[in-house]
């Protein structure tokens, strides 16, 4: 999505703000997710009043990520989150090297969807792919939907961990 085309969906979509906190860097982020209200299947906005019989599902369509400078007591603007993967949703948000844990995928915003107010009520659920418990911009047509919204475990980055095998006998 270029910036033209977000612009002109930000000034239709929802945002949802979460705090997100980097234990291992001691740095504290302002995650804003975009949701457009209504989105056809092929990523036409559908205005609300198109969409009274709730027939087309909200979708996230991007990220914004601003680190908090206690310094200059101001907000900026992140265009990369480097070699860490986010976690958002319904829990605190946090943030995990993904040097230290390889098997996540670096930049990544990794969301559970906390919004389920907007399709509680509907009798059908129409998702059609607009969910997504990862952000990633090339997977956006892989999206499902998950319910009730699942809560992240959080890891303790400072903990090596060696699981025994005995512990699940």
């Amino acid at each position: 999505m270029d910036d033209d085309e977000l612009e002109r969906k930000s000034s239709y979509c929802w945002d949802s703000d979460y705090l997100v906190y980097d234990h291992q860097c001691h740095e504290l982020f302002i995650v804003t997710r975009y949701i457009a209200p209504a989105i056809d299947q092929d990523g036409t906005l559908i205005l609300s009043e198109d969409n009274l019989d709730d027939q087309f599902p909200y979708q996230t369509l991007t990220f914004d990520v601003d680190f908090i400078n206690h310094d200059h007591v101001e907000l900026q603007y992140n265009s990369s989150l480097g070699n860490r993967a986010f976690f958002i949703g319904c829990n605190t948000g946090f943030a995990l090297s993904t040097t230290q844990f390889p098997e996540l995928k670096l930049n990544s915003i990794y969301f559970t969807d906390d919004l389920t107010w907007a399709y509680r009520h509907r009798e059908k659920l129409k998702c059609g792919g607009s969910f997504s418990s990862c952000y990633c911009p090339i997977d956006l047509h892989k999206i499902q939907r998950i319910l009730p919204a699942p809560i992240w475990f959080t890891p303790d980055p400072d903990v090596d961990v060696d699981v025994d095998a005995e512990c699940f006998a």
